[in-house]
């Protein structure tokens, strides 16, 4: 019997897979169109057309795509599966964006829109490039147009569609609300899951478009390297894609330090990096952006590193579509804190990039029969990897395979320049530059991947050989240290942000010294002296003002400390250099400097970084009582407990928790602890500097979130943010009701902290007065018995007991109405000479508490004034190449 449901907005539904299956259509025909206008000069006219106007039906429908999906989550249609998972009621109209790009399939959506946006600029402006660069663009709108399909071919599961029915989800098939016609009035369905809340903050609905736009930018100059080696035009792509790449970097750049600030701002990690998974996801993908652009105009003076250049370009794109199978996949979800769930896309993820990588080899493979080979073994082993099951083997043969083939296609028929170039040139050490970002970007990439190695280290025959080569290399030179390797259990560094900044500091010290230097080295030759010279007034700066700030970094570990050091010292190196590159060379202008703008603001970049985070120092100390006693996680060396009320020293400053206030109109899920800074002066009285709100966003669904508070000055930042408050509403209530139990465990002359008084137990005793609990002598009793201290140091004393009655055991508990305290003793542990027993407290005598962490940041606006620098020059770079192209567009 056909259920007809009432409530549901089927229109939006079925206009929504309108246009999805109207944007997968349409992405194919323009990719065969532009094809066959590539293949068949003749037909150019007619299949051109063809192909703009299909592109153009594609990028219709995906507006349309979008526009029904922000009506639906404007319109809180609950009955789909999207909107359900994303929004709820209670959530600010002005996080709908975030809403919209939470998931995968809107995340998905925002990469295929800003694809179609930089794919119709190039349809206007790429001319004769336009076919061969848009049959690329169009055929990467095909894989991605599939995720969204959501359609099932046997046991194929394709895409992941956002239009989907709550009721028509797998895992809800069979359930008996489904044969209800109006369930929609169940009340399940009158709100949704909601937002997360860590991504109710106004960086989120700026930060993924601009990464997403960053990654669809990575498009552009991999579509132009494709065509290059298609049409066999091996250097001319170069020049159109040369400012593409530059804004790439300029927008991934932007999109990654957005992140930073949002980590900064709302987090409570305690910084603006952690080298989580999904960060360096990011991150690889924009260092090998940057080693392409630098290549690339090494390139264009001298014709030489040609290999180099496609390789990065290519591999630049490339690491983009593993970032996404990364962090979608589901393989990091016991790694990383934000990456996605897997969604049963894993497998066409996996081929959407195995397929560009057998593209871009094929064609980079510039000998036919290392083609067909290459071709024809590919296809055996997918054949054997779909017939067997065994994806992993099938991809890790196939990565050795591309790896082998390209080393021998690159060494005997890639084109190579027949002359070195120079030791002391700027194409040489640009190169260098180059070759240490991509090893930076391996380094984090390898580490990262540890999960992906594991999976393939475990495949049967790969882990027989690994383990026989490590069973050699122990039986011979009783060497055990590839142990995990061969065991296929990698494991993540447990501390990630010191064993990064170990390796980076270094890539980040050698990149920065080449950054000063390189800019006044010349192509092909570079006079030796003249460019000493230039180089040695920044040189000698860089040198004593880093002897002075090296002078104040830590030295607990003097490897860490001489890093520390040398990128201090090339960090400020790179900035005065190419400040006098900029007032020697430039001439002071800003159209003609935007590399060393650009070079300036990297280094600060990495000076602010160094500076803020060697120089971090924690201010809270706690000096009263244990945090332990509260959370076995707590430290009083890093955080300090308040009461309302108190005023306790802390760093510089006296410290005042004010009380707890809940947020009004949008915010009202907050939760605000205030904490008044004070100073005091010589008369004794106190005088207000600021206030600090950390909050905790209160979500039953998904749980709290607890964000910081920062206050900004010129030369430091002072970051609070709490380590844990009682959330309880009903404290400081009159209503004569106690907590809920809190489970401790003391031994003899051990003390338990509650909020208004100290337990201190003396004795456990079973020779006690029995008549005052009508206890008979058969009865096992022990009594513990405690001083209870107030504030005043006025002592109470409480005595719980534990007796054992037919084999069951009964406490008696015991109360302190002064305190507001009741202890229950449960447990006896003679092993290890300890009781447990609950304690919990009457509201009305509970005070309001917050355990908080503050850290002073210093110098870090250094940091973010360095990636306004950094982007204002690489704005600069790219208009300037922009307007060179259309210079020499004009002159023909």
């Amino acid at each position: 019997m056909t259920i007809h449901y009432i409530g549901e907005h089927s229109w939006a539904g079925f206009l929504g897979n309108i246009f999805l299956v109207l944007s997968f259509t349409a992405a194919i025909l323009s990719s065969a169109a532009y094809f066959i206008t590539s293949s068949k000069p003749l037909e150019e006219l007619s299949w051109k057309r063809i192909g703009r106007i299909a592109f153009r039906i594609h990028s219709i429908s995906v507006a349309g795509i979008m526009g029904v999906l922000f009506l639906m989550l404007y319109n809180h249609y609950f009955e789909y599966q999207y909107i359900w998972q994303h929004s709820n009621l209670e959530m600010p109209m002005k996080y709908i964006f975030s809403c919209f790009w939470e998931g995968q399939e809107g995340s998905f959506l925002l990469w295929t829109f800003w694809h179609v946006v930089l794919g119709n600029i190039l349809i206007r402006y790429s001319k004769e490039w336009e076919a061969p660069v848009m049959t690329v663009f169009s055929f990467v709108q095909v894989f991605l147009a599939s995720m969204l399909l959501g359609i099932y071919v046997g046991n194929l599961h394709i895409g992941s569609n956002p239009f989907l029915l709550v009721r028509e989800m797998p895992e809800n098939l069979g359930l008996p609300w489904l044969t209800h016609a109006n369930y929609l009035e169940l009340p399940y369905f009158k709100d949704g899951r909601g937002l997360n809340p860590l991504l109710q903050n106004y960086w989120m609905t700026i930060h993924p478009p601009t990464l997403f736009l960053g990654f669809a930018s990575t498009l552009v100059p991999f579509a132009y390297a494709i065509a290059g080696l298609w049409k066999g035009k091996l250097d001319s792509w170069q020049t159109q894609a040369l400012p593409w790449t530059f804004f790439g970097i300029m927008i991934l750049g932007t999109g990654i330090l957005m992140g930073g600030a949002w980590a900064y701002e709302a987090l409570t990690f305690g910084g603006f990096w952690a080298w989580d998974p999904v960060e360096n996801a990011s991150l690889v993908p924009w260092l090998c952006f940057v080693g392409a652009g630098h290549v690339m105009l090494v390139n264009k003076n001298r014709k030489i590193s040609l290999f180099t250049t496609f390789f990065l370009t290519i591999i630049t794109f490339i690491l983009v579509l593993y970032s996404t199978f990364l962090t979608r996949s589901g393989i990091l979800g016991n790694t990383s804190v934000h990456a996605f769930t897997d969604l049963g896309m894993s497998g066409q993820l996996m081929l959407y990039m195995l397929f560009f990588v057998w593209m871009s080899v094929t064609l980079l493979l510039l000998n036919r029969r290392l083609k067909i080979a290459y071709t024809s073994i590919s296809f055996l082993l997918l054949c054997l990897g779909i017939m067997t099951g065994i994806k992993t083997a099938f991809v890790f043969t196939f990565g050795l395979l591309t790896l082998v083939l390209l080393i021998i296609g690159y060494r005997r028929y890639f084109p190579k320049e027949e002359k070195e170039e120079e030791l002391w040139t700027r194409e040489f050490w640009m190169f260098i530059g180059s070759l240490v970002l991509a090893i930076a970007s391996f380094q984090v990439i390898l580490y990262t991947s540890f999960p992906v190695l594991n999976k393939i280290i475990q495949v049967d025959f790969i882990h027989s050989f690994i383990q026989g080569i490590h069973g050699k290399l122990v039986q011979w030179f009783n060497f055990k240290g590839l142990a995990n390797f061969a065991s296929g259990n990698l494991a993540p560094e447990k501390n990630a942000i010191a064993f990064y900044n170990k390796w980076q500091s270094l890539f980040a010290a050698v990149v920065a010294f080449l950054v000063g230097f390189g800019q006044f080295l010349r192509y092909k030759n570079t006079p030796f002296k003249p460019f000493i010279r230039n180089l040695l007034l920044a040189f000698v700066l860089a040198g004593i003002l880093s002897g002075i700030i090296s002078y104040g970094l830590p030295r607990n570990n003097p490897l860490q400390f001489v890093l520390n050091s040398f990128l201090c010292f090339s960090s400020l190196f790179a900035i005065f250099a190419n400040i006098d590159y900029w007032r020697k060379i430039g001439k002071g202008k800003l159209g003609k400097s935007g590399s060393s703008i650009a070079h300036i603001g990297f280094g600060l970049i990495l000076l602010g970084a160094l500076v803020s985070n060697a120089k971090k120092e924690i201010i809270s100390r706690n000096i009263r009582g244990d945090l332990r006693t509260i959370d076995k996680e707590l430290s009083n060396s890093s955080n300090i407990l308040l009461s309302k009320g108190d005023t306790l020293p802390m760093g510089d400053y006296y410290v005042t928790y004010l009380g707890r206030r809940k947020g009004e109109g949008e915010d009202k899920r907050n939760l605000y602890f205030d904490v008044e800074y004070l100073k005091k002066q010589e008369t004794g009285k106190y005088r207000h500097e600021f206030t600090l709100s950390p909050l905790v966003q209160r979500n039953e669904r998904m749980g709290n979130v607890f964000e910081p508070s920062t206050h900004h000055f010129i030369h430091r930042d002072i970051y609070t943010h709490l380590a844990t408050a009682d959330l309880d509403p009903s404290i400081g209530s009159d209503n004569g009701e106690y907590t809920t139990p809190v489970e401790k465990t003391a031994a003899r002359h051990d003390t338990i902290y509650t909020s208004n008084s100290m337990l201190i137990l003396d004795s456990l005793t079973t020779r006690f007065d029995r008549q005052r609990y009508r206890l008979p002598d058969s009865i096992l009793a022990v009594q513990a018995s405690f001083r209870a201290l107030d504030e005043n140091g006025k002592i109470v004393l409480v005595r719980p007991v534990f007796t054992i009655r037919n084999n069951e055991s009964k406490p008696i508990e015991d109360t302190v109405p002064s305190l507001g305290l009741r202890l229950n003793f449960f447990k006896v542990d003679p092993a290890n000479g300890k009781i447990s027993l609950y304690v919990s407290e009457q509201k009305t005598n509970k005070k309001d508490f917050i355990v908080m962490e503050a850290l002073i940041f210093p110098w870090i606006n250094i940091l973010w004034f360095g990636c306004l620098v950094m982007i204002s020059g690489t704005i600069l770079a790219m208009r300037e190449r922009i307007r060179k192209l259309k210079g020499k567009a004009d002159d023909k």
